[in-house]
């Protein structure tokens, strides 16, 4: 054996045996029964509980309240009464569409981060009520939570769709928490009942096709355009993209390539533009328009992956070829792998707590035991997103593990390696 094979013996050897990044979450848990009523508990607000009216405005009252020093700590209670009033409210309507139709990428958002904000003040409260023993209280706020999550994913942006994900998560981290305190009821079918996935993303897909149209809204398809107006639409759009290479340079050098104008006009006339009028059109108009021609196929070809389940979505999107030296793909397609996948992560979670919740049912019927299989379990037990397929699990010293799969691209990420310890309490 060589020299270089030894080391690339040792180089696999050490990649194998490398531990690799995981969220490890220890839980010690009573096996406790489903209530009776089976739906006692629930984790978002029924409709015997909504009221006409629209809650964002009552959220931004509760975080205004909180930054002018109105409360006295971050979780004061009364003032976050009035998010739990918003929270069940039943026409979120955040009031953006006219300005996602002009404002476009320059659309500003300070709403977003209040929500953080109120949020995280939501989550003491919770960790409170969790630390008293007051289930009941705990089962309010966390309600309020998820519902908040859920009325920020009604956002038609995709930034406002990465914060619903995040504000699920916030939820998601006291709820897991109380599920090891003595005394919890038990969750099952509350975690069963939760739409999925739990953050929808359809809205901003259809905001972020309005944003980026409003961006490109001075690119005359149907008249030719006047250097003037080129100009001014060139000058814009080298303000929104942050390459080093100018739009201007690659229009310049481009519009001396006689085979690209060529293939580009034919592109934009089985686009649907007459011959006729694309023959009038100078060569920075015929390249802007295939430019945003080929921006919208592109965009397309991931939005139109991302309503498929993640363990067939995430994959085909990482699959897609990268954009090359394409200035308007470049700088407007966005990062659909990336969302998609961070809100699998939060059903992903949102199963294995279920899977949590089933393990003490069935340790409740069977004398405190853990199943040795997830088929022992007497109730449907979800996938993993990310796979299709159960969830790994083994009980090792009388422990329970369970392990859900990151997706392709995020093995070493420890937020995408979620690892569940469970144990019987005595």
């Amino acid at each position: 054996m060589t020299e270089t094979t030894i080391a690339l013996a040792v180089a696999i050897a050490s990649a194998v045996a490398a531990p690799r990044a995981e969220t490890h979450v220890k839980l010690t848990v009573d096996a406790t029964a489903a209530p009776k009523p089976a739906l006692r508990y629930v984790l978002l607000p029924e409709l015997k509980e909504l009221t006409p009216g629209n809650p964002i405005p009552a959220y931004m009252k509760c975080v205004i309240g909180q930054e002018a020093g109105a409360a006295e700590s971050p979780a004061d209670r009364g003032l976050l009464q009035l998010a739990d009033r918003a929270a069940r409210m039943d026409k979120p309507d955040w009031q953006i569409l006219p300005k996602l139709r002009t404002d476009g990428l320059a659309l500003l958002l300070p709403d977003l981060q209040k929500m953080r904000q109120l949020s995280a003040a939501l989550q003491e409260r919770f960790r409170d009520e969790v630390a008293r023993g007051r289930f009941d209280d705990a089962q309010v706020t966390a309600k309020t939570m998820f519902a908040l999550a859920r009325h920020m994913g009604e956002h038609p942006t995709l930034i406002g769709s990465l914060v619903a994900i995040a504000l699920a998560q916030v939820a998601a981290a006291p709820f897991e928490e109380m599920l090891g305190q003595p005394g919890c009821p038990n969750f099952y079918w509350a975690l069963t009942a939760l739409p999925q996935p739990f953050v929808p993303l359809d809205k901003a897909l259809e905001g972020e096709r309005m944003l980026i149209d409003a961006e490109l809204r001075d690119l005359d398809d149907q008249q030719p355009m006047t250097t003037a107006q080129l100009k001014k639409l060139i000058q814009h759009l080298e303000r929104i993209d942050r390459r080093d290479t100018k739009l201007i340079d690659w229009l310049a050098r481009t519009a001396k390539d006689a085979d690209h104008m060529e293939a580009a006009r034919a592109r934009l006339s089985e686009h649907g533009i007459a011959g006729e009028r694309v023959a009038q059109f100078s060569p920075y108009q015929v390249l802007l328009l295939d430019e945003r021609r080929e921006y919208e196929i592109q965009r397309d070809e991931q939005m139109k992956l991302v309503p498929l389940p993640a363990w067939e979505a995430v994959p085909r999107l990482k699959r897609l070829p990268a954009p090359k030296m394409r200035p308007i793909v470049d700088t407007f397609l966005p990062e659909l792998q990336r969302i998609r996948a961070a809100q699998a992560r939060v059903d992903q979670r949102l199963a294995l707590l279920r899977h949590v919740e089933a393990l003490r049912l069935h340790a409740a019927g069977h004398g405190g035991a853990l199943p040795a299989r997830l088929a022992d379990v007497d109730v449907p037990l979800p996938v993993d997103p990310f796979t299709g397929k159960p969830f790994r699990y083994e009980v090792i010293d009388g422990a329970a593990h369970l392990w859900g799969t990151p997706p392709l691209g995020y093995e070493d990420n420890a937020a995408y390696n979620l690892h569940y310890e469970i144990v019987i309490r005595k």
